[in-house]
């Protein structure tokens, strides 16, 4: 499945947020549509949008790996260390990503996204069947 089939599924579900790992380093996009950037906007982000933020976190395990020369626009954090990711949920409408150095437990890079996950995280919190905002 390629990057253009992914994403159409990604706006399709209107999936906010998308965590991957493979490459050694952490680095997070602007909100991502169609190919672009919607806003240069960096900590406090308000839903529902069809935009999606991508994350690389991948900072643990085998060795850290360079990131490339080439300059991208879509680029909004980077480190080249080890470290994971917090993310936690409140109110039913909160979401709150950190990422934190391993060596320190500092947070580097963080936002919030806000939106109404009332029906989503319902069924975490109460343990009732699963639903989705997706149409």
């Amino acid at each position: 499945m390629g990057r253009k089939s992914l994403q159409s599924l990604w706006q399709k579900y209107k999936v906010d947020l998308a965590v991957n790992g493979h490459v050694h380093n952490y680095e997070r996009t602007c909100p991502i549509y169609q190919s672009s950037c919607t806003s240069q906007e960096k900590s406090n982000y308000k839903g529902p949008s069809n935009e999606t933020i991508h994350v690389v976190a991948r900072g643990g395990g085998a060795g850290l790996v360079d990131f490339t020369t080439l300059q991208t626009t879509w680029s909004i954090f980077k480190d080249h260390d080890f470290g994971f990711i917090k993310l936690t949920a409140t109110d039913h409408s909160n979401l709150l990503f950190e990422y934190k150095k391993s060596s320190e437990g500092k947070v580097y890079d963080s936002f919030t996204i806000s939106q109404d996950y009332r029906d989503i995280l319902a069924c975490v919190v109460d343990s009732c069947p699963s639903t989705t905002l997706a149409s």
